[in-house]
């Protein structure tokens, strides 16, 4: 064994490592503010499509059953958007929703369930009018107990055949702001 079939691959090994740690520490550093932003700028965009009437928004806290919450208050008092993360059928499934402050449920988006039910879990994240349709059954007033609950349950929330484990966890997220909302007003409907 000798250098040239040993030392120097390994040397050009190690240069080409190093070049290309370089190249990816440096790629990082310039995409990871933007992407940062472009996180931000989404969070908000859907804030804002759960409540259309807001604003612009200040982060605050809530506390309910000794667990902290972040929610987020209109400024100019058209609400507030609370989110909800439950278990779904292949991971969490997590929804954004908006609440007017006369308490009445505006806004329901899904912002994640990527390991739901192929085809089926996704119909609550569909942005077509099929999705649409089904998170406008928790448009209106908050109902008399203080949640929804699907049908299979006896409630009034119709489940996506095939995907009733991931309707229930869309259904307690909207439950969960509604908790959430109910610890910031003071009072429970």
């Amino acid at each position: 064994m000798n250098f040239k079939t040993i030392g120097i691959p390994t040397i050009k090994l190690l240069v080409i490592a190093a070049v290309i740690t370089t190249l990816l520490f440096l790629t990082n550093n310039t995409t990871e503010a933007k992407i940062a932003q472009n996180q931000a700028d989404a969070n908000v965009a859907s804030r804002k499509e759960v409540l259309p009437d807001a604003d612009d928004f200040d982060e605050k806290t809530v506390n309910v059953d000794g667990v902290d919450y972040t929610y987020y208050e209109a400024k100019n008092g058209a609400g507030y958007v609370f989110s909800g993360s439950n278990k779904g059928y292949g991971g969490a499934v997590v929804a954004m929703v908006g609440i007017s402050s006369d308490g009445k449920v505006v806004g329901v988006k899904v912002t994640e369930a990527a390991d739901e039910t192929p085809g089926l879990g996704a119909k609550w994240v569909a942005t077509d009018a099929s999705g649409d349709e089904r998170r406008a059954q928790f448009i209106g007033d908050i109902p008399e107990g203080g949640s929804f609950a699907v049908v299979k349950d006896g409630g009034n929330i119709q489940a996506v055949a095939g995907a009733t484990i991931t309707s229930r966890a869309v259904t307690h997220d909207v439950n969960d702001a509604i908790a959430q909302y109910n610890a910031v007003v003071g009072g429970a409907n």
